[in-house]
């Protein structure tokens, strides 16, 4: 599973010249899964005094095949709007500028969200996500 997951990141940073894939870029399918890359999602970290600092995550969308990957890119707006919304609050709730993120609590959030939008999206993969001080 790790060799999996392993190679989806090698092959979604090679399709962004190295980066982290964009909406743009092409899906990717590997065998019997596809995945749909999203763009990079910032949000900012709040604190009872202001802004203490962002939360950056990227993820693609593991679609299980090509059809429903190209379901899922049809539904984006919606699947962005949801995963930005609950990035927003993972922020809120449990993330600070000042110790690492929790990235199974992030993933289930993420992967719930993905859920509400579409009952047979797949889940999130996160990979990357980072938490910066302002």
């Amino acid at each position: 599973m790790r060799l999996f997951g392993m190679a989806a990141a090698t092959a979604l940073s090679t399709l962004a010249g190295g980066s982290m894939a964009a909406v743009g870029a092409p899906p990717v399918a590997l065998g019997q899964a596809a995945f749909l890359p999203i763009d990079d999602i910032t949000t900012p970290i709040f604190a009872p005094n202001g802004i203490e600092g962002s939360l950056s995550v990227s993820v693609t969308i593991q679609a299980g095949d090509t059809q429903r990957m190209e379901r899922l890119r049809q539904k984006m707006p919606e699947l962005r709007a949801a995963l930005l919304t609950s990035t927003l609050e993972f922020a809120r709730l449990y993330a600070s500028g000042f110790r690492p993120v929790d990235a199974e609590r992030l993933d289930e959030t993420l992967s719930t969200a993905l859920q509400r939008v579409d009952g047979d999206a797949g889940r999130v993969l996160i990979l990357a996500v980072s938490a910066r001080p302002a």
